[in-house]
């Protein structure tokens, strides 16, 4: 059976709900995460991702149609919502007044909690930054946006008022774009950002998640060895795992930089292993897009002197690389061919 179907089901009893979640243990185990997916109508479906990269839908949240009277209610966390079941939908239809959205969006995300368990996580993908992403349980923002026509003030403080975010994905004009170095906007555990200035929003200086794309016509020399010098004193991004950054215009100095930081290189004649971990963000929509970021390998390689890690470090003449290996430089040493 669907997850729909028996999230339905569970509502019949608590011996009811008890059996089901006995019963799908093994499922449960195989679920990546839930999704709301808020379109610009303001509806909101709900899908079940899972580790394999399939998902189904669970269901529907929907603005009420009031000439519409063919509808259940169900008691969800303790509060009485209407339910329209139909052939007309593939999913149940749960529909809210629109001054009672949050407040039904949060009954069913607890019901879910429920049903799916408390370590389950959900995340929001937004259609534009200017409406809300409640603060619910476990779940984090996703968004995808151009920031062209973006108001400076409306922007920061949707971040402001957001919860954290899993991911952002960003096509940035001009200087409107975050400025307050603590934004949430740069806590994102992944940011992606096609920017027509290296520094709006400034990554290089103020980012605090595990992954980053940056596509620019224009970057600094500086801003680079800056940031490469920061993550090997271990003064900042402590939690980055991969960076890239690639040019529109111009080339990297690759000499100028390695030498800047100190790098270290691996013998020629030795294979250096191949740096590549699976995307916090993957672009489903793209016809081009790869679970894992881009293989790279590379011969230079710096050492963060608070814990000894190391990073793998490859400039091209548009391209910089830069991968995290959860290893001593002993231990990395040993991976070499």
């Amino acid at each position: 059976m669907e997850y729909t179907d028996l999230f339905l089901l569970s509502f019949l009893s608590k011996k009811v709900k008890k059996l089901i979640k006995s019963s799908q243990v093994n499922r449960s185990k195989k679920i990546d995460y839930i999704m709301y997916d808020c379109d610009h109508a303001q509806e909101i479906l709900v899908y079940v991702f899972y580790k394999n990269d399939w998902n189904e839908k669970l269901l529907l949240l929907a603005k009420h149609d009031d000439t519409d009277n063919d509808c259940h209610q169900l008691s969800v966390s303790g509060k009485m919502i209407d339910i329209h079941v139909s052939d007309k939908y593939t999913v149940p239809l749960v529909l809210f007044h629109i001054e009672k959205r949050e407040d039904v969006i949060s009954y069913i995300h607890n019901s879910f909690l429920d049903f799916f368990g408390n370590s389950v996580e959900f995340r929001w993908k937004a259609c534009g930054y200017k409406t809300r992403i409640p603060h619910l349980q476990n779940l984090k923002g996703c968004i995808k946006f151009s920031s062209h026509d973006a108001n400076k003030e409306i922007l920061e403080n949707f971040f402001t008022s957001s919860p954290t975010f899993k991911w952002i994905n960003i096509w940035a004009h001009g200087s409107t774009e975050p400025a307050n170095p603590e934004s949430k906007f740069y806590q994102a555990e992944s940011i992606q950002i096609l920017q027509l200035r290296h520094n709006s929003p400034d990554v290089l200086r103020h980012f605090q998640g595990k992954q980053a794309v940056l596509k620019c016509c224009e970057c600094e020399v500086l801003d680079v060895i800056s940031f490469l010098n920061r993550w090997k004193s271990g003064d900042a991004y402590l939690k980055l795992e991969y960076l890239s950054i690639q040019l529109f215009e111009g080339e990297f100095p690759q000499n100028e930089i390695l030498n800047s930081i100190g790098a270290k290189h691996i013998d020629e004649t030795n294979k250096p292993p191949t740096h590549c971990l699976p995307k916090v963000y993957i672009d489903y929509h793209s016809f081009c897009s790869e679970p894992n970021t881009d293989p790279f390998s590379s011969h230079a390689y710096v050492v963060r002197v608070t814990d000894n890690c190391v990073a793998s470090v490859s400039i091209q003449e548009k391209l910089i690389y830069f991968g995290v290996w959860n290893k001593t430089e002993d231990e990395f040493l040993k991976m070499i061919e």
